[in-house]
This record gives C-alpha cells, sequence and structure tokens, in this order.
C-alpha cells in the first residue's frame, strides 16, 4: 500500500476541525438509551413552520431541476420581509435585491466574505469564546487570528479596536454572542462601527438576534455604513437547521463582490421555498419567541432552586456555571442520563456548559438529570 504524499500548506495542519454535536440517533445507539433530549446544537424544539412544510412537500417534484441560482424569489421575500417589519420610515426600506446574499447557512456566507476580502498578508479581529467558524474562515486561509478575550462573558468592543491594525481586513462581533448568549444594543455596536476604519469589513453576525428583538438594520442603512456585512439565519428561530439557509445584508457593492466568490446553486431549492414561507408566518416566528421566553425563565428559577450560576441570554440557550464540576465529566453523566448538553472546556470554560432551550418536557427531564447530579 503506498503512502499518502500530497502535503497540504503548513498552516492547514495547524487547524483544529469544527467537532458537532452527535445526533441523537447515534447517540441512542451507542449508549442504548431511548427518548434522548438533545440540547446540544442551540436547535428550535418546535421545529419549522407548517407553511415551510408544506413548500417543502411541492417541491420535492422538482428535485429534477437546478435550484434558481440567484434566489430571485427568496430575495423578493426578504425585501418585502424588511419592508413590513419597520415601516416606510425606517433607513433601511430603501432595500433591494441587490442588497442581498443568499449561502448554504451563515457560515458559508463567513467563509466567503473571509475568501472574498482578505489577503496572505492580512489579519483578522474576532471574539473569543465566539463561533467557531470565524477562527476556521481565516486558518483555512493561513491567515493572522487576532482574538479578544470577553469581559464578563460579553465581547470586549474596546479590545477590538485596540487590537485592529493596518493588516486588519475582517471584524466579526456576534450578536448575540455564541456560547455566552450576551448582547449589545444597537447604538453600542454602530458607535463602534464609527471608530472603525471603512476599509475594514465588519460583520455583524444576527444568528439569534429574533430572540432579542431588533436587528442592527433598523438602525442603520447599509448605504451610510458600504464596509458592515449583517449575517442572518434560517437554522435557529426558524427551524431550518437541516435545510442549511442564510442571508447576508449589506451594501450592493459589498454583496456583488461576494457574489463573484460565491458557488452557482449553494442554496438548494427545497430551501429557498423553505426560507420564503418561513419569513411569511410571522405568527409561528411569534410562538417560537414566546415559547422560548417562557422556557428561559422556568430554567433560571429552576438554575436558582439548584444553586447554579448562569449567564442571562438573549438567545436559546444558557450558558450554566456546575458548582465546579468538569465540564466533560458532567456533561457525560448527564449523557448517560439521556440529556445532550454541550461542555465549555476547548472555549476556556472548564466547569461550564451551554444549555440549549428545550419544550417544556425536555426541560423538566433535564433539570431532573442536573438535580441528581449536583
Amino acid at each position: 500500500m503506498k503512502t499518502f504524499n500530497v502535503k497540504a500548506p503548513g498552516y492547514i495542519y495547524k487547524i483544529n476541525p469544527y467537532v458537532p454535536g452527535k445526533p441523537i440517533e447515534e447517540v441512542e445507539r451507542e449508549k442504548g438509551i431511548k427518548n434522548i433530549v438533545k440540547l446540544a446544537s442551540n436547535e428550535n424544539p418546535l421545529g419549522p413552520s407548517p407553511e415551510a412544510l408544506k413548500a417543502i412537500k411541492s417541491q420535492l417534484k422538482n428535485l429534477n431541476r437546478y435550484p434558481d441560482g440567484s434566489g430571485f424569489y427568496l430575495k423578493q421575500e426578504l425585501v418585502g420581509f424588511f419592508g413590513r417589519s419597520t415601516g416606510q420610515k425606517s433607513p433601511h426600506t430603501a432595500l433591494t435585491a441587490d442588497n442581498f446574499i443568499l449561502g448554504n447557512g451563515s457560515n458559508e456566507l463567513i467563509d466567503i466574505a473571509v475568501r472574498t476580502f482578505c489577503e496572505k498578508d492580512e489579519n483578522i479581529v474576532s471574539p473569543f469564546p465566539s463561533f467557531v467558524a470565524y477562527y476556521l474562515a481565516g486558518e483555512q486561509l493561513g491567515l493572522k487570528l487576532k482574538i479578544s478575550r470577553l469581559k464578563d462573558y460579553t465581547i470586549d468592543l474596546d479590545d477590538m479596536h485596540k487590537l485592529a491594525d493596518g493588516k486588519t481586513k475582517v471584524i466579526f462581533i456576534s450578536n448575540p454572542n455564541n456560547p455566552t448568549g450576551t448582547f449589545f444594543q444597537n447604538d453600542k455596536i454602530i458607535n463602534f462601527i464609527k471608530k472603525v476604519k471603512d476599509n475594514i469589513l465588519i460583520i455583524v453576525d444576527e444568528a439569534y438576534i429574533e430572540y432579542t428583538g431588533k436587528s442592527l438594520i433598523e438602525d442603520m442603512s447599509v448605504a451610510d455604513f458600504p464596509n458592515v456585512l449583517i449575517l442572518r439565519t434560517f437554522s435557529k428561530v426558524y427551524g431550518l437547521a437541516g435545510l442549511r439557509a442564510g442571508y447576508g445584508i449589506g451594501h450592493k457593492d459589498l454583496i456583488s463582490l461576494m457574489d463573484r466568490v460565491r458557488e452557482p446553486f449553494n442554496v438548494n431549492s427545497l430551501s429557498l421555498v423553505a426560507a420564503a414561507a418561513a419569513l411569511r408566518n410571522a405568527d409561528y416566528l411569534a410562538k417560537v419567541i414566546t415559547a422560548n421566553e417562557t422556557e428561559k425563565n422556568y430554567l433560571y428559577c429552576e438554575f436558582k432552586k439548584t444553586g447554579l450560576e448562569f449567564v442571562e441570554t438573549g438567545a436559546n440557550f444558557i450558558l450554566v456555571k456546575l458548582k465546579g464540576r468538569k465540564a466533560a465529566e458532567t456533561s457525560g453523566e448527564l449523557l448517560n442520563a439521556g440529556v445532550i448538553v454541550r461542555p465549555m472546556d476547548r472555549f476556556g470554560y472548564d466547569d461550564m456548559v451551554r444549555i440549549t432551550i428545550g419544550t417544556h418536557k425536555e426541560n423538566i427531564k433535564l433539570i431532573k438529570a442536573l438535580s441528581g447530579l449536583i
């Protein structure tokens, strides 16, 4: 048998691959446990809206055809969605289809943005801990990463500004931040943007923004801030994580350059129709947000009863401190009890886990399992 001798660039060998949470089916098979509750990946426990499911079913007969490569109809839905949600006087009502780019989840758009704008000798500024896709996007190109540590579980905008230098091309801000759930009001982010040189791309990742209520695009115009890219996803509040659909909002010249790097047909036809239908279903969106808020408050109360410290969140997950217990060990014990959570030791929090807010039934099972350990 011959040895594999095709060498990759040196920086590729330094990358730590992303480690996803295991599917429920795999864990049930490994552990021999049924009815496992997965609270590890920040998924919407209520699932997609009925209208999205209907749209998917109606599209199945057309799977022999390539998807709409421009995403024309979904972009039109997005234009209408943002127009309806803010009223005619808002500065962003001038958004057109040219201000949107679609991606295979917002993850792909992170990668596209970095590949579009960064050169080898430039750097990226990112908070830590935050979404690992920011680091991977830079590492895959051999770029230097300038890491800003969180302050009281919150992104330190002043430190981020200090880290930016003449070689900085991209700054990432996750709002709310994953895995801590902390977030800023829009005025603080806008003030930060104003301090940064306009030749630096600022990417504001709003994967969980629906849970806090107000997007940055509601308080700023892309015409006034052409170096800002806002990322959104259908994976979280809309419950379409399995279809991988996301979008970016930005100045038309910014979007145009990214579109040159975007792969053709990068969003599949089921994702396109499901996302468009989900945008139209405001009642279901409100139902998901209300359920999350109700269950978040339930978990807050139960954590307090158990004496567990936690970080108040603006998302659909909670960062929980384990009274000095090791995160990896505790998550393993919870797994044996049929509950999957995300240990945070890889993010520098050795005694913390991130817990997705589930249904009431799932949350009851979580609390029972935690109470038996702590």
